[in-house]
């Protein structure tokens, strides 16, 4: 009369290891059927990140013109969304960021230049061609793109190309 209760304890303690593998198996075909959908976000944070990330990079190099009362220099990186913040006299390095850390983010200048010089009142130097849009890109389906403006005053906007609604705050 001892052993069934031990018998029924036993049966009670947990799963069986082909329990286990089936519910391994149903969560292998849930991911894998899931993980294609999560592609477009996942993209489209990368290039929101990367925005950011070269404005800051932007306003770095500003305030940066600013408080050493000389030239800086914002010097966007070719073939990724990297980019440099230098003093230009004397030519010292201040901030970097490399092209790895957005994957899948192209960042491309409108003009044949990728550095914008602030000068030491914080506007644009415009005595030469420079870096005046910034269009941001990434290589997902359906991926959104980005546009950062550079005005002479100084003004870095971030706008969205796909926006076409007038009065919305978010287009170009």
């Amino acid at each position: 009369m001892l052993s069934r209760p031990a018998r029924n304890l036993r049966a009670a303690r947990g799963l069986t290891l082909i329990e286990l593998m089936i519910i391994i198996a149903v969560l292998a075909v849930t991911l894998a059927l899931a993980a294609p959908s999560l592609t477009t976000p996942i993209a489209n944070y990368r290039l929101r990140n990367a925005a950011e990330s070269i404005i800051s990079g932007l306003n770095f190099a500003r305030a940066e013109a600013v408080r050493r009362n000389a030239a800086v220099a914002f010097t966007l990186n070719t073939g990724g969304s990297g980019w440099t913040v230098a003093q230009v006299s004397p030519a010292t390095t201040l901030q970097t960021r490399a092209n790895g850390d957005s994957p899948g983010v192209t960042a491309a200048s409108s003009t044949t230049s990728r550095v914008v010089t602030f000068n030491s009142t914080g506007f644009v130097d415009s005595s030469a061609t420079r870096l005046s849009q910034v269009n941001l890109s990434t290589l997902a389906a359906h991926g959104e793109t980005r546009r950062i403006d550079i005005f002479g005053g100084g003004l870095i906007r971030l706008c969205d190309i796909a926006v076409t609604v007038a009065g919305d705050p978010r287009r170009c």
